[in-house]
């Protein structure tokens, strides 16, 4: 699974008001409702939390990773960025104020493992999370997830050796 093709910049909120984890949540919802016409956000809202209830999806340094598998086609993603963040269940106990959230098929549970792992592994870097939580506009955090997640494209990669 292509982490690179999840988002979009409609699916990207920077700094709105929100003041709770179950806020936060519903605006993640609303997001990824957005472009599943088979979906409400109530149902994503639904799937989100009671992921949420078996174990935090909070991975530290201000970083949650909310998860759910549905009925939809491909999967995608919604990225939240909140100012001073929300309180949650978190190794660290600081605030979460990155939020990615994804929705997958539910016949592809286990590529969705796979993604939750590189994303965690990705977002655990504190730098990492302030260069991306200072970004004000969702089209410069969309190029700024990208370019984590998608290698550079080296001109001599596939050339023979001269």
């Amino acid at each position: 699974m292509d982490i690179t093709t999840l988002l979009s910049p409609t699916r990207i909120a920077c700094k709105p008001d929100v003041s709770s984890k179950k806020r936060a949540f519903e605006q993640l919802a609303t997001m990824l409702a957005a472009d599943q016409a088979s979906l409400e956000a109530e149902a994503i809202f639904d799937a989100l939390t009671n992921r949420e209830k078996l174990g935090s999806t909070a991975i530290g340094n201000g970083v949650a990773i909310p998860h759910a598998c549905m009925s939809i086609q491909q999967p995608c993603g919604a990225l939240l960025l909140l100012e001073d963040g929300v309180k949650m269940d978190t190794p660290d106990k600081k605030p979460v104020q990155l939020f990615m959230a994804i929705l997958v098929p539910a016949n592809q549970a286990p590529d969705y493992s796979e993604l939750i792992t590189q994303l965690t592994s990705t977002l655990m870097q504190k730098s990492l999370i302030e260069q991306i939580c200072c970004h004000h506009d969702t089209q410069t955090v969309l190029d700024h997830f990208l370019e984590l997640f998608d290698p550079p494209k080296h001109p001599f990669v596939g050339a023979m050796a001269a």
